[in-house]
């Protein structure tokens, strides 16, 4: 695995709950779909290897608006790149530079959306299965 600096990530990724593909500014071709993003950074999986170090510029549609609207762009450097054994494409991990403080905040609410969809699937199972237990006073006077 090629790195390009050995300090370990400071800010927690959140994996993507649903499917973004990201594409090249310049070119418009698909570059990969991402897996999980931070603040500060994100991890694509992608059918090629991308060149460490290198930096890419990125836009991100999005499925539904935020802030009024329904695309991001980006700066990315690719900060390391590997092949996976399970899935046979390359995961590569970059570290974001916004143009803007708007697309900064987007990313932020992007990443607060699929955190909060996180947590409605974990906890849906126990939405609809509680069940009203019985007091140990209903035990003792049930008729």
């Amino acid at each position: 695995m090629r790195v390009a600096e050995e300090r370990k990530q400071q800010k927690i990724r959140r994996k993507a709950s649903e499917a973004v593909i990201v594409y090249d500014l310049h070119t418009n071709l698909p570059v990969g779909q991402v897996l999980d993003m931070s603040a500060r950074g994100m991890k694509l999986m992608s059918e090629e290897p991308v060149t460490v170090n290198q930096i890419y510029y990125f836009r991100m549609p999005l499925d539904r608006e935020i802030n009024g609207r329904d695309e991001i762009h980006l700066d990315a450097q690719c900060r390391w790149c590997k092949l996976s054994d399970e899935t046979g494409w390359y995961n590569s991990g970059y570290m974001l530079r916004f143009r803007t403080p708007d697309d900064a905040k987007m990313v932020k609410d992007l990443i607060h959306a699929w955190m909060a969809n996180q947590i409605d699937r974990v906890n849906a199972y126990y939405v609809g299965s509680k069940r009203k237990k019985r007091g140990l006073l209903s035990r003792f006077f049930a008729h």
